[in-house]
Formats: C-alpha cells, structure tokens, sequence
C-alpha cells in the first residue's frame, strides 16, 4: 500500500517476479551454448535472472529473433553457412528490424577470417572474443556487462514511452471543463496510462450535502461500465468498496497486486476517487508518472466542479429572472423547463444535421436552451391590467405587448455588455427581440424575414408556440400533442423555417418514445396559462389565433 508519497518498492505487497534475460547464441558449434549457459547459471542483473538458447545457423537465428523479439544478448560466431553469414545477421537486426537495443558479442574461432578491427569498426556490435582461451569466468563479465547496458537502453526506452503516455494522458484534460465531459475522458486516460485494465470507476463523494459521506459512481468502464449514478454500496463489490473508503481521507495513492486507487482533491469538502482494477508490476518511475497525472487530473476536477457550480448559479439566476415574467401571468407549471429542453434539443439536432453551420456550434447548442428563458422578460413591462383585460385589445395595448420583444433586448443587451463573445445573455437578447419574427416577414418587430432571423429566434418561434398549445389555459384546454405538431407544420414556410419544423418533429417524437412524462397533463382546467402567451400569440398571428 503506498500512502501519499511511499515509493513503490516500499509498499508492503509482494513483487512480482521479473522476467529472465533472454541470450541467444548463434553459433554451429554446440560448445560455445554450453558455455554460457555455465557461465550465466545463478545470474542476475537488476533483479533478474538470464536464461541462455540456442540457434545454429543464421538462417535459424533470424526465425528464433521473430518468436523471440524481446533477446537482450547475442553471442555471435560470424562464420556460419559463409564467412559473413554472421556480419550480414548483424546488418539485419540493425538496418532490417530496426533493433539498435539488442546488444551483440561476437565470439568466434575464425578471427583470420573476420578480424577484430574490421568487426568492431564497421559493425554495431558491443565485443569482440576470441574462442580461444575463452573461459566461463571471462564470458560471465562479459554477458553481465552486455545486460547492464541493455537494462539501461531499456529503462530510458521505458522513461520515453512512458513520457509519451503521460502527453497523451494530460493532453486537452484542463480544456474538459464540465464533469460530463471530463469524468468519461478521465478513466480511458489512467487506463492507457497505466496499462493494466480497462475495468475502472470514477466516483464523487460529499457532492450532495456538505457533511454527506456516500461515495457515488459518476462514470465507469470495463466491467463497470453498467453502473453510473450508484453508490458504490450498491455495486455488491466489497473489495471495491473498501479500496475506496482506505482513500478517505488520508491516503492519495493506494497500489496493490491487483488494483490501484487514486485520490483527487477539490475545494468544498468534495472528494474524487478513481479504481483501477489489474496486474501492477510497473516501475517506480511509472508510478512517479502516475503521481504527476494524479495531480494534474485533480486540478482538472476542481475546475470542472467549480464550473459546473458557475453553470448552477448562472442557471438559477436566469430561471429567476425568466420565471418573474411568468409569474405575473400564473404561468403553467414546467413552461420554462419545457422551454429550455425543446430549444436545446431542436439546436442540437439542427447541428447533428450539419444545418446553419455559420451560426450552430457546440457552444451555441449549449447555452442557447439556457438562454430561451429569458424571452419573455420584456414582458415585466406590460401592465398588469393589460394583460388581464378581457376581450379583444384596443390598438395600444396590442402595440404594448409588442413593445416587450424591443424592452427585453435592451435590458438583456446592456447587461451583456460587459461579457466577452457570444455570450448567453448576448443570444438570450436575440431570442428575445425576434422570436416574433416571421418566416415569410409578416411578424414583428422588424419584419425580417427568413434566414435574417437569428436561428435562436427561429427555433424559440416553433418551441413557444408549441408549448403553448399543449397547455391549458382560462378559455380552453390544452391541445393534444398531435393536434399542435399538425398545426405547427402546416405553417411551416409562412410562420416558421421549415427546416426548424422538421428538427422539432424529429425532437418530439423522440421524447414522445424516450420520456413520455416530459409533456403537460392536458386537463383542460381552468388558470394553467393565462392572458401572457395568449395576448403574445395573439398579437402575433392576429384574429386567424382565436384558436390558440
């Protein structure tokens, strides 16, 4: 168990035995194997043992380094099936296969043959022996020596690789600012980087209530993967359950035989715990990097959490500020919760479609729902006996009502005025001013007319509308839904983008099959909704909207 910055090798779990060096000795004569397999016999270099094979020919040695690409050592007799059989194997490994690693001596009885100078100054090889007066004893130096330095090569192969890990593991991880894109992105990342599993989870404890200790699942993959937004003691995983309660509150980094846990810190008391679960026989430079991604991937998760709270915040006051002006009307329960998935659900398929790409993105998509709820805070200007007035509206009311598209532009404008891009307050502006608005230029306030309407008006003209018909109100129940998807489409091309249309009835029939419950119970009682959307809608379609 390591606890927060042990090092590996002084954690208490057993090691994993390493591999033995692998040496081949090429050579036709059976003598020189049998030596090194003398010389090496109770070896070990960095903890490992060497294990000594044979191959006669060249040719047989090619096929053994194809079964066997992890040999550290060659023991080479040059003169094989032709005097430089051995020198072309050696022109092979380097330039063909492209191993520089693999280290070679050369030990050969042969050296009128192939010298020494020769061998060494135009050949990548480490030594150079002479079979006669070769001992054990001399060949044990020099294989030892051959395998340091490959352990070497290794280990610096290793720290590459494993840099290289860590660039991809980290790379983009602060740009993932919400916990939804950021917990999926996290699990995919330490697993690659550690490289012992894919069975991983990703879990929050203390996000709900302050003084609240459950431990929750947020994502998950592997074998995990059904379980999101569980607690942990649901998941019947004891040994998972207690790896995770060892991490709270004071260890940071947990390494077992068989599974790691990690620790990740955030502001608030809120506490994020990651589980891999696999074989760990990874160095102690690989767990230093584990530690330097841990501590980038908590810093990613405190800002994911703190912008997810911003996010929170600015929805609370934009659902306050929306819900002022339905409340002078009494509005129909859910109007802006309704309001604020259509229109984001129409974007987001508008986008899917590739359609007003100059003016759909994955940005736009994301706050423009949000912003919708601000459409109709123009109308905290309208007087109260206006909109309670009964019958048809004399000409300055009417233009009353109208004026609230220009008042709620103002006040959202000059509010977005200090805020950089486009902002939510910028789009909720937009909506607010044209989503009456014509298609075919027969609306107010500008009369604009197709593709000069901004795609938020154009999408909140559909949705508004829509809303309103499913919902009861003092002079008639609600529409079905049926019933208001016909007449939404049959103005399609005069009142609405007939592109808008067809996303929106995409829309709706997927929440039709997906989440029947998110549409108004139509009980046709009297008081849901009142004289606001009713005079809106009239003031926008005239006296052909007695209907609506």
């Amino acid at each position: 168990m390591l606890h927060d910055d042990a090092r590996p090798e002084e954690a208490n779990s057993p090691t994993p035995a390493k591999a033995p060096f692998k040496i081949l000795v090429v050579d036709g004569d059976p003598a020189l194997l049998a030596m090194a397999r003398e010389a090496v016999r109770g070896v070990t270099v960095e903890g490992a043992g060497v294990e000594a094979i044979g191959a006669a020919t060249a040719a047989e040695a090619r096929e053994t380094l194809y079964d066997h690409p992890d040999i550290a050592l060659i023991l080479l007799e040059v003169v094989l099936e032709t005097e430089r059989a051995g020198l072309d194997l050696v022109a092979h490994i380097r330039q063909d296969l492209g191993n520089q690693r693999t280290r070679i001596v050369v030990c050969t009885a042969h050296p009128d043959a192939v010298g020494e100078e020769e061998v060494i100054a135009n050949n990548d090889v480490g030594d150079y022996r002479a079979k006669a007066g070769l001992t054990a004893r001399a060949l044990r130096t020099a294989v030892v020596g051959q395998l340091r330095t490959f352990a070497s090569l290794q280990a610096l192969a290793a720290g590459r690789k494993g840099l290289a890990r860590m660039l991809v593991a980290t790379t983009g991880l602060l740009e993932l600012r919400t916990p939804d894109t950021l917990f999926p992105n996290i699990l995919p990342r330490v697993v690659g980087l550690l490289g012992i599993g894919h069975h991983a989870l990703l879990c929050i404890q203390g996000d709900t209530l302050p003084r609240d200790r459950r431990i929750r699942v947020r994502a998950s993959t592997g074998r995990f993967a059904k379980w999101k937004d569980v607690e942990v003691g649901a998941l019947g995983e004891a040994r998972v359950e207690a790896a995770l309660e060892r991490l709270s509150p004071s260890s940071e980094t947990i390494v077992e035989p068989d599974f790691c846990a990690l620790r990740l810190r955030a502001n608030g008391g809120i506490t994020g715990m990651i589980y891999v679960e696999g074989r760990n026989d990874g160095t102690a430079r690989e767990w230093q990097l584990l530690e330097l991604f841990r501590n980038k991937c908590s810093i990613a998760f405190e800002n994911a959490l703190l912008f997810e709270e911003l996010n929170t915040s600015q929805k609370a006051t934009v659902l306050a500020m929306g819900s002022l002006a339905e409340y002078k009307d009494n509005a129909a329960s859910g109007h802006l919760q309704r309001i604020e998935r259509l229109v984001g659900e129409i974007a987001r398929e508008l986008m899917r479609r590739g359609q007003f790409g100059g003016e759909l993105d994955a940005d736009y998509v994301e706050k423009v729902g949000l912003a919708a709820l601000l459409h109709d805070v123009g109308m905290l200007s309208v007087s109260d006996q206006t909109l309670g007035m009964p019958g048809e509206l004399a000409i300055n009311d009417m233009q009353a009502i109208q004026r609230h598209t220009e008042i709620g532009h103002r006040i959202l404008s000059e509010a977005a005025l200090p805020l950089r891009g486009r902002s939510l307050l910028s789009i909720a502006a937009e909506i607010a001013r044209y989503h009456h608005e014509r298609y075919d230029g027969s609306g107010y306030l500008e009369g604009l007319k197709g593709d000069a309407i901004p795609i938020g008006a154009r999408i909140m003209a559909v949705a508004d509308v829509f809303d309103a018909l499913i919902t009861s109100r003092q002079y008639r129940g609600a529409w079905t839904v049926e019933q208001a998807i016909a007449w939404v489409v049959e103005r399609s091309g005069r009142d609405f983008d007939p592109r808008v249309v067809d996303a929106f009835v995409i829309v709706i029939r997927r929440f039709q099959a997906e989440d029947p419950g998110w549409f108004p119970k139509g009980d046709g009682g009297p008081g849901m909704l009142g004289g606001l959307i009713g005079r809106k809608l009239r003031a926008l379609f005239g006296g052909r909207a007695q209907a609506l």
